[in-house]
C-alpha cells in the first residue's frame, strides 16, 4: 500500500474496486433490465445464464458495494478531517453541501438512482464523530444497524412496511417508459418523479441509518489507519477478512434462497438483509488490502491499474451514468431493454477498464479530475492548479 504523496494506493484502488461494483448494479436500471417481464428477458440473447448471474450478484454485490463506498467514505473524512488544520469542521461542512449540489444535479440530468445527495445529507452528521474514538465510533455503528433490524422487525405490525411503497410503485411505472421513448426533457422530468420514487424507496428501508453505520465503521478504520502498510493490525485485519466473508456470505444466501414462512426464517432472513451488505463490504475491503500488503508484481499491478479510477472517483461515477444513458436511453442509443444481464457484465466490465485507461492517462496530463477540480474549488473558494 505504498502511499503517493498523500494517497494511499491501497485506499485508492479499493474505492476503484467498489465503483466497479455500484456499475454492475446500476447497469441493470440504466439498461432497462430490471424493468422488463420475464418473458421479455428470456427472449434476450444469453439470457440462458441471467438466472444464476442474478442470483449471485443478489448473494455478493447488491447492497455490498454500496456498502463498501459508504465504508470508505467514512474513512476519507476521517482523513481529511485529521489534516485539516483549521476549523475542520466548516471545511467538512462545505464539502457535504457541494456533494449535495452535484448530486441533486446528477439525480435530476442523469440518474434518479444518485447516491450523492444521501451521502451529502448522511455526512452533515459526520462532523459531530470528529473527535472520537475507533471502538466509540464502531459501537456506534452496531448500535444504528441493532436500530435498524429492530425498526424493520416491527414496521409491519406498526403498518409501516409499506410507507410510501404504493406512491413509490406509482411513480416507478409512470415514468420508466421516459426513459425507453422520450426526449430528454422528458427524461428530465421523468428522473424528477423518479427521485422522489427513490428517496421514498430508501426512506422506507431506512438506507440513510445503514449508510451512515458504514461512514461511522469507515471512519473507526482510519483511526486505526487500517489501509497503510505500516498500520499492523494484520490480525484484526485476518479476522474481520474471515467473518465478513463467511458469515456475510453465509447471511446473504440465507436471504436470497429462504422465504419468510416461519418465525425462524423471518430472523434469518432480517439478519441477511442487515447484516450482510456491512459484513461482506468489510469482509472485500480487509481481504484486499491483506492483499496489497503484498509487494508481487500482479499485487502492485491490479492495484496501480484501479487507483487512478478513485482519484477521479465522482467524474468516473457521474461519467458512468452519462454513458450509459447515451447507450440504452431511447433518446440517443435507443439499446433500452435488449442486453441481457450476461451481456450486460461483459458490456459493464468494458466501460470499466474504458475507464480505467482514461483515468490514468487522464491523470497524467492533470492534477485532477474535472468535478474533483470544480468541487475543490467549491471547497477552498480558491482555483485549484488543474494541469500538471
Amino acid at each position: 500500500m505504498a502511499s503517493s504523496g498523500e494517497r494511499i494506493d491501497s485506499l485508492d484502488a479499493l474505492r476503484g474496486f467498489a465503483i466497479f461494483g455500484i456499475l454492475l448494479i446500476n447497469i441493470q436500471v440504466f439498461s432497462g433490465w430490471g424493468f422488463v417481464s420475464v418473458d421479455t428477458r428470456q427472449a434476450l440473447t444469453w439470457s440462458e445464464w441471467d438466472e444464476p448471474i442474478a442470483t449471485w450478484m443478489d448473494i455478493l454485490v447488491r447492497a455490498k458495494f454500496y456498502s463498501l463506498f459508504s465504508l470508505l467514505f467514512g474513512y476519507s473524512f476521517m482523513m481529511l478531517a485529521q489534516r485539516v488544520q483549521q476549523s475542520p469542521v466548516r471545511y467538512h461542512l462545505r464539502r457535504m453541501l457541494g456533494l449535495l449540489v452535484i448530486g441533486t444535479a446528477h439525480s435530476l440530468f442523469l440518474s434518479p438512482w444518485d447516491i450523492l445527495m444521501l451521502y451529502g445529507v448522511m455526512g452533515l452528521f459526520l462532523g459531530a464523530f470528529l473527535n472520537v474514538r475507533a471502538p466509540t465510533l464502531a459501537a456506534c455503528g452496531v448500535a444504528l444497524l441493532i436500530v435498524t433490524a429492530v425498526a424493520l422487525w416491527f414496521a409491519p405490525q406498526l403498518g409501516l412496511a409499506d410507507l410510501g411503497s404504493g406512491t413509490s410503485l406509482r411513480l416507478l411505472q409512470d415514468n420508466v417508459p421516459a426513459l425507453s421513448g422520450g426526449s430528454y426533457l422528458e427524461v428530465v422530468e421523468a428522473n424528477a418523479y423518479l427521485s422522489v420514487s427513490v428517496f421514498l424507496d430508501r426512506i422506507e428501508h431506512l438506507r440513510p441509518l445503514r449508510v451512515m453505520a458504514m461512514f461511522l465503521f469507515g471512519a473507526a478504520a482510519a483511526r486505526l489507519h487500517l489501509a497503510e502498510r505500516n498500520s499492523g493490525h494484520v490480525r484484526l485485519l485476518i479476522v474481520v477478512a474471515l467473518v465478513g466473508l463467511v458469515v456475510g456470505t453465509a447471511l446473504a444466501m440465507a436471504e436470497v434462497k429462504l422465504g419468510e414462512e416461519s418465525l425462524a426464517h423471518r430472523v434469518v432472513n432480517l439478519l441477511g438483509r442487515v447484516g450482510a451488505p456491512p459484513l461482506l463490504a468489510m469482509g472485500y475491503g480487509a481481504i484486499l488490502l491483506l492483499w496489497w500488503r503484498g509487494r508481487g508484481r500482479l499485487t502492485g499491478a491490479v492495484r496501480s491499474a484501479l487507483a487512478p479510477t478513485d482519484r477521479m472517483a465522482l467524474t468516473n461515477y457521474i461519467l458512468q451514468s452519462a454513458v450509459c444513458i447515451s447507450v440504452f436511453y431511447g433518446m440517443w442509443g435507443d439499446r433500452f431493454a435488449s442486453l441481457s444481464l450476461a451481456a450486460l457484465m461483459l458490456y459493464s466490465a468494458g466501460l470499466f477498464v474504458a475507464q480505467m485507461m482514461f483515468s490514468a492517462v487522464w491523470l497524467r496530463l492533470f492534477t485532477q479530475g474535472p468535478l474533483e477540480w470544480l468541487w475543490r474549488w467549491q471547497i477552498k473558494r480558491k482555483r485549484p492548479r488543474l494541469l500538471r
